[in-house]
């Protein structure tokens, strides 16, 4: 420690427990986070002062050093400061917490409980809501050794008391925890987060998200107390891969692991790690090749992949000359929103999963190559397994008429490419085979596409739009209009039309009544539907409900 003199009785820094501070611990000011650094004088001026390294490193003004004498060192050459012990909060205890949290509070005036409501995003961002008069939820939360989740992320919690104080007995306390969210606090090292998890035996869900958290020099010493965690959150924690790497290893048998603003741009091999692992959330890193992804190919349990909001502009599979890998074998699951992949070869390897269900692939280049409802279409062709795209489930109907629609749309580039409607005469080449891997494969389900079939398509807005008529049958005042409107827009930019047209504020219901089938009314009952799905035909009459 940095100490230049002899600390008297009452200058030992104290929380208001009365439990000792010491260099290393984490502190609020002025509601900035910090490490403690010294603790000292600092001449010329009287009196003690805490030097401190911020978190936010704009906050700073040196290293440490002032007028050339070194009092403690920074990472960054101006993160650190001096302040006053008096603007220092050195947070309170985790049993502190859960009471302030969870016990019951009674309004001296009103004799009304009121409860605080904490609700956290997918981004650890919490949102206070109080709610008054909530007694029965708060008579429930207030029985601590029934709660099995607990929300105290925030509250500036340090750790536990020593374990001669009663309120350390967190095993008698609080025994039932099976969901604990201790994220940003001010908890500086794993030992003390597993002085807690040590004594909640039931805990299965860890939150440790935005700590600053010492690497432990071994971490088979925290095995025992962590090991019986199967999920963990550790988003936003400022570790590198390595340092990931060797906090996962006092995880034993951890089934999730969730890994978000990371800034993580390398993977290295995981060398056995995560073999109970089914579930890998990578979002919002700063990954760019697909070969990292690849190191947890081999993951036996791995059946969801989250690597949305990265910098990949493809996907590849090593190839062995077959149309499928070895890799990702229990894959049900994956997510590559918010990326740069652009082209369809990407998708064609996706093909080669053979347990891949869902998909999602917002805000990708790819996304924007056709309409909407062309590239949806392209995707279930291309992808034999998927059952859900982009949210929305895929039914046999719509599996059907998007592989149908393929062959018609790439019938007249096969013909070219050496492709036949006889059999023995079907032989497309290489290029083709390599664009269009499931083609052949199609043909085998639906027979080759006739001549008529292969038409080049009009592609024009004028020859795709439909033109239907609107009405509202509780304002008949209101004139029925006709509209021209295309079939690849959803039932929600139909809806928004209808609002601006009519001028209406209230929710409405749409249906539609098709010429050729008279008196049936068929609901628009999905908002994210193309028209096109519901077989809407020139003519039909569109029907608001309000």
């Amino acid at each position: 420690m940095y100490k230049n003199y002899v600390l008297q009785m009452e200058d030992t820094p104290t929380r208001g427990d009365g439990s000792e501070v010491e260099i290393g611990d984490r502190l609020v000011c002025d509601e900035y986070r910090a490490t403690l650094k010294y603790i000292g004088l600092v001449p010329p001026t009287k009196g003690v002062w805490y030097g401190v390294e911020w978190d936010d490193i704009e906050r700073g003004k040196h290293d440490g050093t002032h007028e050339g004498h070194t009092y403690f060192k920074t990472k960054h050459p101006k993160s650190g400061s001096f302040i006053r012990p008096k603007k220092a909060n050195f947070g309170i205890s985790f049993m502190s917490a859960v009471n302030d949290r969870y016990g019951r509070t009674e309004d001296e005036n009103a004799g009304v409980i009121t409860e605080d409501l904490y609700v956290v995003d997918a981004y650890n961002k919490t949102t206070v809501v109080e709610m008054v008069g909530a007694r029965k939820v708060n008579e429930l939360q207030s029985k601590l050794n029934e709660l099995k989740e607990v929300v105290v992320r925030g509250l500036m919690v340090y750790g536990t008391l020593s374990p001669t104080d009663q309120s350390h007995d967190l095993a008698s306390l609080v025994p039932s925890i099976e969901n604990l969210d201790i994220s940003l606090n001010l908890i500086k090292s794993w030992k003390q987060i597993a002085e807690i998890t040590e004594q909640l035996k039931n805990l299965r869900v860890l939150n440790v998200s935005e700590n600053i958290l010492d690497v432990p020099e071994k971490s088979t010493d925290l095995q025992s107390s962590l090991s019986h965690i199967d999920v963990l959150l550790l988003n936003r924690s400022s570790y590198n891969w390595s340092e990931i790497l060797h906090c996962c290893d006092m995880f034993t048998n951890l089934e999730q692991i969730h890994l978000c603003f990371n800034n993580i741009n390398v993977i290295s091999d995981i060398n056995g790690r995560f073999q109970h692992l089914n579930l890998l959330n990578l979002e919002s890193n700063n990954l760019s090749d697909w070969s990292y992804v690849l190191h947890f190919g081999h993951l036996p349990l791995l059946e969801t992949l989250i690597v949305s909001n990265n910098q990949f502009t493809k996907i590849e599979f090593p190839s062995n000359g077959s149309t499928s890998t070895d890799l990702f074998q229990k894959l049900k699951s994956l997510t590559i929103n918010y990326n740069k992949i652009a082209d369809w070869q990407s998708i064609n390897e996706l093909n080669k999963l053979q347990a891949l269900e869902v998909l999602r692939t917002k805000s990708n280049p790819l996304m924007d190559l056709a309409t909407p409802e062309t590239v949806r279409q392209l995707l279930i062709a291309k992808i034999k397994h998927l059952k859900v795209c982009n949210r929305t489930p895929v039914n046999p109907e719509e599996r059907k008429g998007s592989e149908i629609d393929y062959l018609k749309r790439f019938g007249s580039e096969w013909l070219k490419c050496g492709g036949s409607q006889d059999s023995n005469k079907n032989k497309p080449s290489n290029e083709f085979v390599s664009n269009h891997p499931r083609y052949n494969d199609l043909i085998q389900i639906w027979g080759p596409p006739e001549d008529s079939e292969m038409l080049q398509k009009m592609t024009s807005l004028k020859s795709s739009l439909i033109n239907v008529k609107i009405f509202v049958p509780s304002m008949p005042d209101k004139k029925t209009l006709e509209k021209k409107v295309p079939g690849s827009m959803t039932v929600q930019k139909l809806k928004a039309l209808i609002y601006r047209l009519y001028k209406l504020d209230t929710e409405i219901q749409l249906s539609y009544i098709s010429q050729k089938m008279l008196g049936q009314e068929i609901e628009l009952d999905n908002d994210q539907r193309f028209l096109s799905y519901y077989s809407i035909e020139p003519g039909d009459v569109i029907q608001v409900k309000l």
